[in-house]
């Protein structure tokens, strides 16, 4: 069935979501888009979920679009359709009110590395190879890309990654500022879950509003972004989660 070509899993307050057509290099064609949607959709308004995390399953992350839907038989229309519904899960990913973690590990490829961008976080295994990859099939990045390239390693470095469609290891990632942190592929998947029970134990508002200030942050001046922080801040200390904080530190 659809549904098992992207698995949720409920593990304390994190959503654990696996893209599982590993035979695929868990490319995202219909039969998988279309359960990533049903399933984010169902975590985003799940009010027990503080966290989200995106992986692929075995041994690759994603290759991005499936290439069987490209070439002369290809139906523009429909494609047009499957990429405006994949662009709603990665706006629902950035723009939503909980923070995503990516899980890289092995193959991160066109739009696969927009999935992979479109989180807030990205931890990547040692043997991770991420790759922009359009120009090299006469295309232009999409699924975002252009957007998050930009955002995490500048203009210069975007369009030579974009323009040379080389591949990336996890090292140059890492140097570059377009992953956070390497972890051993072994360890990876424990890794990432324990970062994201540790960020889950924050007060769900707390970490909605952060994560949308932060996103707005390099949109807007700095007198803008303090008003922004003006406006919120007193609603978060009203809150009885500070309440409870404060009591914690101050019994």
């Amino acid at each position: 069935m659809d549904e098992e070509r992207f698995l949720v899993e409920r593990i304390g307050n994190v959503a654990r979501c696996t893209l599982n057509h590993p035979a695929n290099m868990n490319a995202m064609g219909p039969e998988m888009g279309e359960p990533m949607l049903r399933g984010i959709d169902g975590v985003m308004v799940d009010d027990s979920i503080r966290v989200i995390v995106i992986r692929g399953s075995g041994g690759n992350f994603c290759s991005g679009s499936d290439l069987s839907l490209l070439g002369d038989h290809m139906d523009p229309a429909y494609l047009r359709g499957l990429m405006n519904s994949i662009n709603q899960l990665l706006l629902k990913l950035h723009h939503g009110p909980k923070p995503v973690i990516s899980e890289v590990d092995g193959y991160a490829v066109g739009g696969g590395l927009g999935l992979a961008l479109a989180s807030d976080m990205t931890l990547a295994s040692e043997r991770a190879k991420l790759c922009a990859g359009f120009i090299r099939i006469g295309a232009v990045p999409d699924m975002g890309v252009t957007y998050f390239l930009t955002e995490r390693v500048g203009m210069a470095r975007a369009k030579e990654i974009a323009f040379t469609g080389d591949v990336l290891d996890a090292q140059t990632a890492l140097s570059i500022g377009l992953i956070n942190r390497i972890v051993p592929h072994e360890e990876i998947s424990e890794a990432v879950m324990q970062l994201a029970a540790r960020i889950a134990k924050a007060p769900a508002d707390a970490l909605s509003w952060t994560k949308r200030n932060l996103n707005r942050a390099t949109h807007l001046d700095l007198q803008t972004v303090m008003d922004l922080e003006a406006h919120i801040q007193p609603l978060m200390l009203l809150s009885e989660a500070h309440r409870a904080a404060i009591k914690k530190l101050f019994p």
